[in-house]
C-alpha cells in the first residue's frame, strides 16, 4: 500500500436531511357500538334528514336518549320502534345529572344536543357532564373517545381521559359536529321494555 493511499481521506457520507416525525392526523372512523353504562354526548344538526340514518342505528342500541326540545323532530324521525327518548328538563345541570344517574345505573345513555354551539356553550355543556360524573366519584382516568363529523366525513380526533376532556373540547373548532363517547360508568342494566310505536316523551 503506498503512502498516497494511506493519506487519502475516507469518502464522505452524503448528509441526509433530518426527518421530522409525521404529524398525527385524525383518521377516518366509524362509531363504536354503544355499551351498557356508557354516556354519549352527540351534537345534531337541526334538519331531520341529515342525522337520521346513523342516529337511528345509535338510538336502536341505546337504552335512553335525552334530547333538547329543539331536536324533537330530528329524534322523532330517527327513533326506532321500542326506543325511548325524553326531553331534557333544562339544557344544563339537571339534564347532565339525570344522564349520569342513568348511566351509573347501567343504562346506555345518549344525550342529544344542537350542533354549532358557541365555544362557551360547548365548553359549559362538557364541563357540566364531567362535573356530574366527578360528583359520583367516577375516576378521572376513565377513557373517552372524541369523534368529529364535517365535510371530510367522520374522524376520530382523540382518545383521552375524562379529567382532560373539558380543555380538549374547549380548544376545538365549532364548525364540526362532535360525538363524545364516555366509557362505561355503571354496571349493565336490563333493556327498557319495548313500547308500541316509539317512546318519544316530552
Amino acid at each position: 500500500m503506498c503512502c498516497a493511499e494511506l493519506l487519502s481521506p475516507a469518502p464522505l457520507e452524503r448528509a441526509m436531511p433530518s426527518r421530522q416525525p409525521p404529524i398525527a392526523l385524525p383518521t377516518p372512523a366509524t362509531l363504536p357500538d354503544i355499551e351498557p353504562g356508557q354516556l354519549w354526548l352527540i351534537e345534531l344538526p337541526g334538519g331531520t334528514s341529515a342525522a337520521a340514518p346513523q342516529l337511528s342505528r345509535i338510538l336502536d342500541r341505546a337504552n335512553v336518549a335525552i334530547y333538547d326540545r329543539s331536536l324533537a323532530a330530528t329524534v322523532a324521525a330517527a327513533l326506532p320502534p321500542g326506543g325511548y327518548a325524553e326531553a331534557a328538563d333544562d339544557p344544563g345541570d339537571k339534564s347532565a345529572a339525570r344522564s349520569v344517574r342513568l348511566a351509573r345505573d347501567g343504562w346506555s345513555v345518549v344525550r342529544l344536543v344542537p350542533a354549532a354551539p358557541s365555544h362557551s356553550e360547548r365548553a359549559g355543556r362538557v364541563e357540566g357532564v364531567v362535573a356530574a360524573l366527578a360528583a359520583t366519584r367516577v375516576p378521572g382516568d376513565l377513557a373517552v373517545r372524541v369523534f368529529a363529523e364535517g365535510a371530510a366525513g367522520l374522524l376520530e380526533l382523540a382518545t383521552t381521559r375524562l379529567d382532560r376532556l373539558a380543555p380538549l373540547i374547549a380548544a376545538h373548532r365549532r364548525e364540526t359536529r362532535l360525538t363524545i363517547v364516555i366509557g362505561a360508568v355503571g354496571a349493565a342494566a336490563a333493556r327498557l321494555h319495548a313500547v308500541a310505536g316509539n317512546g318519544l316523551a316530552g
